[in-house]
């Protein structure tokens, strides 16, 4: 636990709301560095030296960032569904039922794609290498992956900031 100063009160965190503050950072993280690889994929070639094996590290990157997002968020969706009143889920179900049912449920299953996608992403760049750059069909696939991925991961996103401003898990 760390206590920290806002204004003229003194806040306790606990080892929730610093695995909660990291999954926000994982979402980041995991954006920055699919978009990373994205930039990389459009505007290297196979002649400039280490780009796939700059490719490979950022899809690496990506996928362990996206696995620990969904840990993350799994150990706080325990708190998040505590049956007390005064948890996050009973808060919001009790000011704004849509931001539950409609946004957090939808973010519950759509984001257990995210690690299968991430490690084909990644699996996909490790098996073929360069080809990815020579290939043109294959370039293209990789590039309507990873783009569908990075839009898939901001619509998850914004589906978990909205209940989350409503009553954060603490």
């Amino acid at each position: 636990m760390l206590l920290a100063k806002f204004g003229s009160k003194l806040v306790l965190h606990t080892s929730l709301d610093w695995i909660m503050l990291m999954h926000g950072f994982f979402t980041t993280f995991g954006l920055m560095t699919a978009s990373g690889f994205v930039g990389l994929l459009v505007f290297s070639n196979e002649q400039r030296k280490g780009s796939i094996d700059a490719l490979k590290v950022l899809a690496l990157l990506t996928t362990i960032f996206v696995f620990s997002l969904d840990i993350s968020g799994a150990y706080g969706y325990v708190w998040y569904r505590l049956p007390d009143p005064q948890s996050p889920k009973s808060v919001i179900l009790a000011t704004t039922p849509a931001a539950h049912e409609v946004l957090f449920e939808t973010m519950e299953y759509l984001g257990l794609a995210g690690p299968v996608w991430a490690s084909l992403i990644t699996w996909l760049t490790w098996h073929y290498k360069d080809k990815i750059f020579t290939n043109i069909a294959l370039k293209n696939i990789m590039l309507v992956l990873i783009t569908v991925a990075v839009l898939y991961t901001i619509v998850i996103a914004y589906t978990g900031v909205v209940p989350t401003r409503i009553a954060a898990v603490r």
